[in-house]
C-alpha cells in the first residue's frame, strides 16, 4: 500500500526551530513501517490550518490528482494536523475518497468506511476547530489591548525594528533607514518635486521601496509615534500616542498629507530629467512661439549642448551662453538696498510679536482642549443618570473625539514650532542680491527651482536675447526701483507697515510654474 506522508505546523518559527516536523516525520515513518506501507511522498508545510490554500498541500493534492491510482492514504499525525475547519476538512476528506484515496491520522486512526465513526471523527475535528477559535479570539483580544496601551504587536515598518522593552511586550526602535524615512518626509513636505522623484532619488542612497509602499509610509502615522486602534465588539476605533520614537513631526507630517490630498503646483510635468539642460521646459522661441527643447552636437573635439526650437526655426544657442543671459535678467533683479534693510528690520522686530502670537494660539486650543473633556464628562453624568441611551452618547463622543483629536493637533504643532526667523532673515535677503551669481553655481535641480519661484511665464528665448514678461510679485516689489524708499528706512517699523508680519512668512513663494522637478 503506498501513502504519502503530510507534516504540518502553523509557523515558520516553529518549523525553523522546533521539532515538531521532524517528530511527525519520524513518528508517521515508524507506523508505516510497522504496517507495512511504502512511502512514495514526504510533505512538510509551516501553515495554519484555518483552510486549505497551503503551498505544501496544493502539491500534494496535485500529485495525487495525476497519480491517484497509484497512491493509496495519505497520513498524518493527528487531525488538528491536517485541518483546524470542520466543514472544509469533510469537503476534502470526501474529494480524496471519490479518488480512491483515504486519509488518516496516525495517532487517532479511525475505521472511515465504519459510519459509526464518523460521530469520534466529528469530535477530532471540531476538537481542532475550538482550539483554533480559542488562539484566534486570544490573539486578537492581545493585540487590541496592546495596541490600546500604545505598543506596537505588528511587524516593524521601514525604519524601524521590532523591540521588546523593559516589560517584555513589543514595541519599535529607530533603525538605520530612519534617516531615509526623515528625508523622505521633508523632501515631499516642501512639495516641490513629486512623491515619485524623491523615491528615484532616494532609491540612490539605499531607500529600496517600491512605488505603492513608499506612498503608504508617507501615510502611516505610526511615524508622527501615534498607533491606530481598531474597532473592537463595541469599542471605537481611535488614535492613541505610542510607546515608539516619532521619525517626523507632526507639521511635517501634515504637509505631506496635503501633498497627497493634491496641493500641488498646477501643470507640474512628469520628470524627465536631462542634466544637460535645465531650462528647457522655462523657454519658448521668440520667432514661432514654439517649445525650446535641448540636444547635443559632436564637435571635432566634443559635443556640444544647444537649446534650440523644436520647429523649424534657426533659434539655436549655446546652453553656457543661455544660462548667461538668464543670470543678466536675474541680476536686474537686484533687491533695492533700502527695501532690503527695511524689510530686514521688520522682520527682526516682529520676532517677539510673533512668539506673542504663538502663545495667545496656544493658550486658546489649551483652554478648548478642557471644554472638550469637560463635555465628555458632561455626556457620562447624563448616561449615569440615563438621561441618555448608550447610542446616543456614543454619537455626542465620537463627534467630540473628532474635534479633540484636531485641537490637539494643533496644540502639538505650537508647542513645537519653535524656530527662529532670524537666523534666515539676513541669508534670504542675501540670497535675493545676487540672484544671477546663485543661478550660474547652481546645478540642475537649483536652477529649476530659482527660475521655478521667480519666473510666473515661460522666457522669450532668441539667438541674441532672452526676455520675461513677468516675474513673481513678491520680487517684483522688492526689487523695484522707487526713489521714495531711499528714505523710507528712517521711518519706524510698526505693525501696520505694509511690510507686516501680517503679509505671508518670509521667503519667496513657489511660482506654480512647470519646474518638472
Amino acid at each position: 500500500m503506498n501513502v504519502i506522508i503530510y507534516c504540518r505546523v502553523s509557523t515558520d518559527e516553529q518549523a525553523q526551530k522546533g521539532f515538531s516536523l521532524d517528530y511527525q516525520e519520524d513518528s508517521l515513518k515508524s507506523f508505516s513501517e510497522r504496517m507495512g506501507y511504502n512511502v512514495v511522498k514526504i510533505y512538510r508545510e509551516d501553515h495554519s490550518a484555518k483552510n486549505f490554500n497551503r503551498p505544501e498541500w496544493t502539491k500534494l493534492k496535485t500529485y495525487c490528482k495525476n497519480n491517484k491510482k497509484i497512491v493509496d492514504k495519505v497520513l498524518f499525525a493527528k487531525w488538528d494536523r491536517f485541518s483546524r475547519n470542520i466543514e472544509q476538512a469533510l469537503k476534502v476528506i470526501r474529494e480524496f475518497d471519490s479518488m480512491g484515496i483515504e486519509v488518516n491520522a496516525s495517532e487517532q486512526y479511525l475505521d472511515i468506511a465504519n459510519p459509526d465513526n464518523k460521530m469520534v471523527l466529528s469530535i477530532y475535528l471540531t476538537a481542532g476547530e475550538v482550539e483554533r477559535d480559542k488562539i484566534s479570539s486570544r490573539t486578537i483580544t492581545g493585540t487590541y489591548q496592546a495596541k490600546k496601551d500604545g505598543y506596537f504587536p505588528g511587524k516593524a515598518p521601514y525604519g524601524y525594528d521590532n523591540y521588546r522593552d523593559e516589560s517584555k511586550r513589543s514595541t519599535l526602535k529607530p533603525n538605520q533607514q530612519a534617516d531615509l524615512v526623515k528625508r523622505a518626509f521633508n523632501e515631499v513636505a516642501l512639495n516641490i518635486e513629486s512623491v515619485e522623484s524623491v523615491r528615484k532619488k532616494l532609491r540612490q542612497h539605499g531607500l529600496m521601496l517600491k512605488k505603492s509602499a513608499f506612498s503608504q509610509m508617507l501615510k502611516n502615522n505610526v511615524y508622527i509615534g501615534k498607533i491606530n486602534v481598531p474597532e473592537f465588539k463595541k469599542e471605537s476605533a481611535t488614535v492613541v500616542d505610542g510607546k515608539h520614537e516619532p521619525l517626523v513631526d507632526l507639521d511635517t507630517f501634515n504637509k505631506v498629507q496635503n501633498v497627497f490630498k493634491g496641493k500641488r503646483w498646477h501643470n507640474t510635468k512628469p520628470n524627465h530629467k536631462n542634466f544637460d539642460f535645465p531650462m528647457r521646459d522655462f523657454l519658448t522661441c521668440e520667432i514661432c512661439g514654439g517649445q525650446i527643447t535641448g540636444s547635443k552636437s559632436t564637435g571635432r573635439t566634443k559635443k556640444y549642448a544647444y537649446y534650440h526650437c523644436r520647429n523649424k526655426c534657426q533659434t539655436r544657442v549655446r546652453v553656457e551662453e543661455a544660462h548667461i543671459k538668464i543670470s543678466s535678467i536675474l541680476c536686474g533683479l537686484q533687491i533695492n538696498q533700502n527695501i532690503k534693510e527695511l524689510f530686514a528690520e521688520v522682520l527682526k522686530k516682529s520676532e517677539s510679536q510673533i512668539s506673542g502670537d504663538r502663545d495667545n494660539q496656544l493658550k486658546i486650543k489649551i483652554e478648548l482642549q478642557k471644554q472638550l473633556n469637560s463635555q465628555i464628562e458632561d455626556a457620562e453624568d447624563l448616561l449615569l443618570r440615563k438621561d441618555i441611551d448608550k447610542e446616543r452618547f456614543d454619537k455626542i463622543i465620537e463627534r467630540i473625539n473628532g474635534n479633540l483629536s484636531v485641537v490637539e493637533d494643533d496644540i502639538e504643532i505650537l508647542r513645537t514650532k519653535t524656530d527662529s526667523i532670524r537666523a534666515y532673515v539676513d541669508s534670504g535677503l542675501e540670497l535675493l542680491g545676487n540672484l544671477d551669481e546663485f543661478f550660474l553655481n547652481e546645478d540642475y535641480n537649483g536652477k529649476r527651482i530659482l527660475a521655478g519661484s521667480i519666473f510666473t511665464q515661460k522666457l522669450i528665448f532668441g539667438n541674441e536675447n532672452c526676455r520675461t514678461t513677468q516675474v513673481n510679485e513678491v520680487i517684483e516689489v522688492l526689487t523695484r526701483n522707487i526713489k521714495a524708499s531711499e528714505g523710507i528706512k528712517k521711518r519706524k517699523a510698526v505693525k501696520n507697515d505694509s511690510f507686516s508680519v501680517n503679509v505671508p512668512g518670509a521667503g519667496v513663494e513657489p511660482a506654480r510654474f512647470p519646474t518638472g522637478v
